[in-house]
C-alpha cells in the first residue's frame, strides 16, 4: 500500500520516486497511441467490473462503518453514499463524537444545485462546538456563489466516484504511463475534474481492477472546541482527517479556547460562534494536499465487482478506512432524496 501511496503522489508532482519505485511516461508524440491505449485500459476495466452488467448501472448506494483521524481525535460514525447518474449525489455522514453527541451531515447535488444540512443529537460533549468552512478565507458571503462552490466540489467528487467505481469518465481520458512498485504494475489513467483538476486512476495491469485514485486538493477547515476533558479540539494542521472525497479535514481551535478554567481557576467563557469564525478567518489559508483513495476487497454485487473496503490517506497519512457493508445496484431511489428540506 504505501509504494503505490509513494507513486501516486510523486506523479501528482510530476517527480519520479528514487529505488524500487518509478513512473514510465509514455513519449510526447504518442498522442494517437495513448488516446487507444486509453480507451483499451477503460474496456479492460469494466469487462473485469463485471462487463454489460456495469454498463447497465443506474444508481448505487454503499454504506457502512468507518473510522477517522482527526488530529489526536478518533472519530467513528457511518457513510450512505448514493449515486444516480449523471449528475446526483446524496452522502449521509452520521459522526459519533465522544461525550454521547453525534453530528449528521448531509450534502446532496441535483445538477446544477447542492446543498448541505447539519444536525447535531444527544450530549454536548461537554460544551463542544464545531465549526467547518468549506470556501477559501475571505470569501464573500453570498449564497449563490457558496452553492456554486459546493457544486463544483461535490460534482469533483461524484465523478471521482463514477470513474472509479463503474469506469464511467465525465471527460476525456488520457494514458499516463505505467506505474511500477513492489506490488506489481498499474496502468494510469488521467481525466480532468469539474474544477479543472487532475484525477489519476491506477489500474493493476493484472486484474484490470482500480487500486487506487489519486487527486489534490484543499481539505475544508474545521475547528473544534470544549469536549470532554476540556480545551480546544485539536487540529491536524492541513489535511488531517477527511472523508472519502471531501469530508472535512482538521484545523487547530485557539489556543485554550473552550478549556474550564482560566489560570486563576476562574470558568472560562467558550467562544460565540461569531468569534470562531473570526478566528478561522485569520487562518492562514491551506495549501493543497495530495490524496489518495485505495480501493480492497472486491465483492461481486450483482454481477458487479464493488470494493468492500475504501481507505484515504492525506499527504501519506492514513487518515480514514469505510467499510462497505451493504450494497445496492440499481436500487430505487426517490427524486425526494435529493431535495432540500425546508
Amino acid at each position: 500500500m504505501k509504494a503505490w501511496m509513494a507513486m501516486a503522489t510523486a506523479m501528482l508532482v510530476g517527480v519520479g520516486v528514487p529505488g524500487t519505485d518509478r513512473v514510465v511516461p509514455l513519449p510526447l508524440y504518442a498522442a494517437e497511441q495513448a488516446a487507444d491505449q486509453a480507451a483499451k485500459v477503460l474496456a479492460d476495466m469494466r469487462q473485469a467490473l463485471g462487463g454489460a452488467k456495469v454498463e447497465q448501472v443506474k444508481g448505487l448506494t454503499l454504506e457502512g462503518p468507518f473510522r477517522r483521524e482527526m488530529g489526536q481525535r478518533q472519530m467513528e460514525g457511518t457513510i450512505v453514499l448514493t449515486l444516480a447518474g449523471p449528475d446526483r449525489m446524496h452522502k449521509s455522514e452520521e459522526n459519533e463524537f465522544p461525550g454521547g453527541m453525534t453530528v449528521e451531515r448531509i450534502q446532496a447535488l441535483a445538477g446544477e444545485s447542492a446543498w448541505m444540512d447539519v444536525q447535531n443529537r444527544g450530549g454536548m460533549g461537554g460544551g463542544m462546538q464545531i465549526m467547518m468552512r468549506n470556501g477559501p478565507p475571505g470569501a464573500p458571503n453570498d449564497p449563490a456563489e457558496a452553492e456554486r462552490r459546493m457544486a463544483t466540489m461535490l460534482r469533483s467528487e461524484m465523478q471521482r466516484y463514477m470513474l472509479a467505481l463503474l469506469a464511467s469518465p465525465a471527460g476525456e481520458v488520457t494514458y499516463a504511463g505505467v506505474a511500477e512498485s513492489p506490488d506489481g504494475k498499474a496502468d494510469t489513467l488521467e481525466m480532468k475534474d469539474a474544477r479543472g483538476q487532475t484525477l489519476r486512476l491506477f489500474v493493476d495491469q493484472a486484474t484490470h481492477l482500480p487500486l487506487m485514485l489519486a487527486y489534490s486538493e484543499v481539505r475544508p477547515r474545521m475547528m473544534m472546541m470544549g469536549g470532554p476533558g476540556g480545551g480546544r479540539g485539536p487540529g491536524g494542521g492541513r489535511g488531517q482527517g477527511g472523508g472519502p472525497g471531501g469530508a472535512p479535514g482538521g484545523a487547530p481551535g485557539a489556543p485554550g479556547a473552550g478549556a474550564p478554567a482560566g489560570p486563576d481557576g476562574a470558568p472560562r467563557e467558550r467562544p460565540s460562534p461569531e468569534e470562531m469564525r473570526r478566528r478561522m478567518e485569520s487562518m492562514p489559508p491551506p495549501a493543497p494536499s495530495a490524496v489518495q483513495m485505495r480501493f480492497d476487497d472486491y465483492a461481486s454485487v450483482d454481477g458487479v465487482k464493488l470494493p468492500k473496503r475504501i481507505s484515504l490517506s492525506v499527504d501519506g497519512t492514513p487518515t480514514e478506512e469505510w467499510t462497505v457493508e451493504k450494497i445496492k445496484v440499481n436500487p430505487s431511489i426517490k427524486a425526494e432524496l435529493f431535495q432540500k428540506k425546508q
